[in-house]
């Protein structure tokens, strides 16, 4: 093995471990930017969006951590808003620059209207860190419940990884891994979502006719 690419795997997880960013909290203010590429196809439908989603995440007291130059954990990555109102409103968002028209739990509606009920599983940044260089890695997963009065319940689950290579210890790339994260799972929501109304044309419609009660289960993981 070259020594000198061993000692300076060594010395970078010395700099990693003696540096004061390691056991320093992340401040991680969660994005709000729609997609780079908007998706088309709301056609202004009717979509209802509950806001906020359920929180159902294991780990609830923090949004990811940051580790040492050993891989121990040593510092919180901590949201600066709550994580369950912010993907239900970015996704509302998103939706309605889809071309839906997107209403809250309580506005009237036509009985084709599509009922989006939410719950945030896992929100989590945190370094990856090998022997010569380190990378953030986050994740993101949801679960998505949609009804209508006219019969349908559908039901699919995303996870997506989003990842951002380079130093570790700085807020940067926490933001950087998780932007990319959202903006993949944002897209795969959004297009899961003018998929299941493009198979039922009735829903959200003026004329909407009742449906057999369906329940669809498809898992999305990237």
């Amino acid at each position: 093995m070259d020594r000198r690419r061993l000692g300076s795997g060594f010395a970078a997880a010395l700099i990693l471990l003696s540096s004061g960013c390691a056991f320093t909290n992340i401040p991680l203010t969660l994005p709000t930017r729609g997609l780079d590429q908007t998706v088309a196809g709301g056609r202004g439908r009717q979509v209802i969006v509950v806001q906020p989603f359920a929180d159902e995440r294991a780990v609830r007291d923090r949004c990811g951590m940051q580790k040492n130059g050993y891989n121990m954990d040593t510092a919180d990555a901590v949201c600066q808003s709550a994580p369950d109102a912010w993907i239900a409103k970015l996704l509302a968002d998103e939706l309605r620059a889809t071309g839906f028209t997107v209403l809250g739990a309580d506005a009237e509606h036509r009985p084709g209207a599509l009922r989006v009920d939410g719950t945030l599983l896992k929100i989590f940044v945190e370094p990856v860190i090998g022997f010569w260089s380190g990378s953030l890695e986050a994740d993101l997963a949801i679960k998505l419940h949609a009804t209508t009065q006219t019969g349908l319940a559908a039901e699919r689950s995303f996870f997506v990884k989003g990842w951002k290579a380079g130093v570790v210890s700085t807020s940067q790339p926490f933001h950087t891994a998780l932007d990319r994260a959202t903006q993949a799972v944002l897209e795969e929501m959004v297009r899961a979502i003018v998929e299941l109304m493009d198979r039922y044309p009735q829903l959200g419609s003026r004329d909407a006719t009742p449906l057999p009660a369906i329940r669809l289960a498809q898992e999305t993981t990237r």
